[in-house]
Order: structure tokens, then sequence, then C-alpha cells
């Protein structure tokens, strides 16, 4: 029986633009995978850092027993996604920002990674403009029905 996660930084979509989406794998401890598995993690302030040849998780806390607990975690790659990562964050200086956790048919958990550019105070801005005229609408089209 294969259970539903439904782990996300719901903060990354207000805070960056996607640009490129990559999916890793994750090397994790095995009351980690339990924890993940029972919901008992967060990504909100998450963020990826490439050390050397290989890609790190950090700030991701996983619940262990009665604590959080906070450590890097491996992301498993091919090593031309992480060349191709590693050029493109040292080129165009983007972040490295993960979205959520899932996972797949075969039961392994799988980190949803994207490439982003920050965006800037007046792009949230922008947004939150945007969504409140989408309520206000809605609500005056509600009350004309």
């Amino acid at each position: 029986m294969l259970r539903t996660v439904n782990l996300k930084n719901k903060k990354a979509l207000y805070n960056f633009i996607f640009l490129e989406k990559y999916i890793a794998g994750l090397k994790l401890l095995g009351h980690e995978v339990k924890a993940i598995k029972n919901n008992n993690a967060n990504l909100n302030n998450s963020f990826c850092k490439v050390l050397k040849t290989e890609i790190f998780l950090f700030n991701c806390y996983i619940k262990q027993l009665s604590t959080y607990k906070n450590r890097k975690i491996l992301l498993l790659l091919k090593k031309k996604e992480i060349i191709k990562i590693s050029e493109s964050v040292k080129k165009f200086s983007l972040n490295i920002i993960p979205e959520n956790i899932f996972i797949n048919k075969k039961g392994l958990i799988k980190l949803v990674i994207h490439l982003a550019k920050s965006k800037n105070k007046y792009d949230k801005r922008e947004l939150l403009k945007k969504k409140d005229f989408e309520i206000l609408s809605k609500r005056k089209s509600a009350s004309f029905l």
C-alpha cells in the first residue's frame, strides 16, 4: 500500500521564480524514511547547495523521536545533471530550491528541486495585488447570483 506524502515548501513559490525542474532521490537513514512517510518533516526555509561534486539539502527538519533533527542530506542525481546545475548556479547566480517531497510508484522518496531566481519586493506586491483582485471579483460575481 502506497502512502501519500504531502510535504511542500509553501513559501518557495512566493519568494522565487522557478526556471528549471529536477527530480532527485534522497540518501536517508531508516528513522528519517519512517518520519517522512508519516508526514513528520518540514521543508520550510530549506535550501540546496553544491559542495564539490555533490548537492546537499540543508535545513530540512525531520522529526526524530521527540525532537526535530537538522542535518545535511545528500541528493542523488546523475553526474551530468549535477554539473549542469552547478554551472548555472555559478554563471547566473541562481538558487537551488526544494519544492516538495513525494513517494514514486516504486515506493522511493523523491524530492523536486528547482533552479530559481529570487523575486524582488515589487514582484511580490504585484502577486498579492493579483490575488486580492481575483478574490474580490469572485465575491462580486457570487453576490450577483
